[in-house]
């Protein structure tokens, strides 16, 4: 893939969170907002049994890049190669200007604020273009959680498979490590914050070059109340050996991310190479029956979202609550 040069100018910048779903991205990003991070007017609630504290996604965003990626024919779980200068696609333009809309609206007063949406993760060529017709300046902060906590949960959540869950953490880390180089970045791992978020986020301002707005030491008692160890659910002590290449590449990749939290200089040339290799193994019926249903589930998921968000839900409430009354539709 292209790289799209440093854009932006250091009186805009932004956070641009980095991780696979389920990564502890959640509990980062909202725990920014006790140092003043702005993360935008509309966010995504929680709910009880998963992330009950909540998402910390930008609603517009998260549903515009869904409905970009679906104009795609693709989907945020979506394991098979792109094309080349995808992010150039005209389909992609009128999800572009609603982006910078957003952006407009809510942070062109902001002095720092967060972008986190697994989705920008396997979207940067597209976003770095934004970020730079916008002046803004991206910052971005790679939370890390073991492939195998991260498998255990899409498991209950989605009940994808283990195999599934593996590609997709290899594709998020490793499309936006190949796009985010050469702007600054940091490398967190997400037991680590939670085990001591005062000093990675310390850590984040001096790694970035940033400055939050809410000096990190006046902001202990905020993170002590946000934060708390259940945050991190699902464990993997017992990680077993690798069984399939896929699942040798990700502990090898997540071998480096731990590294890089310690030096942030990253290689990762040869897991490309080998992940492509995998991908290349895919057989052309595989990959038709994955592209439709990707785009199936995308636009399940779109409506979805909309339907959630929409005027008729709640004015509807009163005669839904009518019909559970009598036990019948009226």
């Amino acid at each position: 893939m292209e790289t799209t040069s440093p854009p932006g100018s250091p009186d805009r910048q932004a956070l641009i969170i980095v991780g696979m779903h389920r990564s502890g991205t959640s509990a980062t990003t909202g725990a920014m907002q006790c140092v003043g991070v702005q993360l935008g007017r509309k966010l995504y609630a929680g709910h009880s049994d998963i992330n009950a504290k909540g998402y910390f996604e930008h609603s517009d965003i998260a549903d515009a890049n869904d409905a970009a990626l679906l104009s795609l024919g693709s989907s945020w779980d979506d394991i098979l190669p792109k094309e080349q200068g995808w992010w150039r696609k005209p389909e992609l333009q009128p999800f572009a200007a609603k982006m910078k809309q957003y952006i407009r609206r809510d942070f062109s007063k902001s002095p720092l604020w967060a972008l986190k949406d697994p989705r920008v993760s396997r979207m940067l060529p597209w976003w770095l273009e934004i970020f730079r017709e916008e002046g803004i300046s991206p910052h971005f902060v790679f939370v890390v959680r073991s492939p195998e906590e991260v498998y255990r949960s899409l498991e209950k959540r989605d009940g994808f498979s283990r195999e599934k869950s593996f590609m997709l953490w290899l594709l998020h880390y490793l499309e936006a490590e190949k796009e985010s180089r050469g702007f600054p970045r940091t490398f967190v791992l997400f037991e680590s914050f939670l085990d001591d978020a005062t000093g990675e986020l310390l850590k984040m301002e001096r790694e970035l070059g940033v400055r939050f707005p809410v000096p990190v030491p006046d902001a202990r008692e905020c993170l002590d109340g946000f934060l708390s160890k259940d945050l991190r659910n699902h464990r993997g002590n017992d990680r077993k050996e690798p069984a399939t290449p896929t699942e040798r590449l990700a502990y090898e990749l997540e071998a480096r991310l731990r590294a890089a939290s310690k030096d942030a200089r990253m290689e990762t040339e040869d897991l490309w190479r080998q992940l492509l290799e995998i991908q290349a193994g895919y057989s052309p019926l595989l990959v038709e029956h994955l592209q439709a249903i990707s785009r199936r589930r995308g636009a399940t998921e779109l409506y979805i979202h909309r339907v959630e968000r929409s005027f008729s839900k709640y004015a509807g409430k009163p005669v839904r609550f009518v019909e559970r009354l009598f036990g019948r539709n009226v």
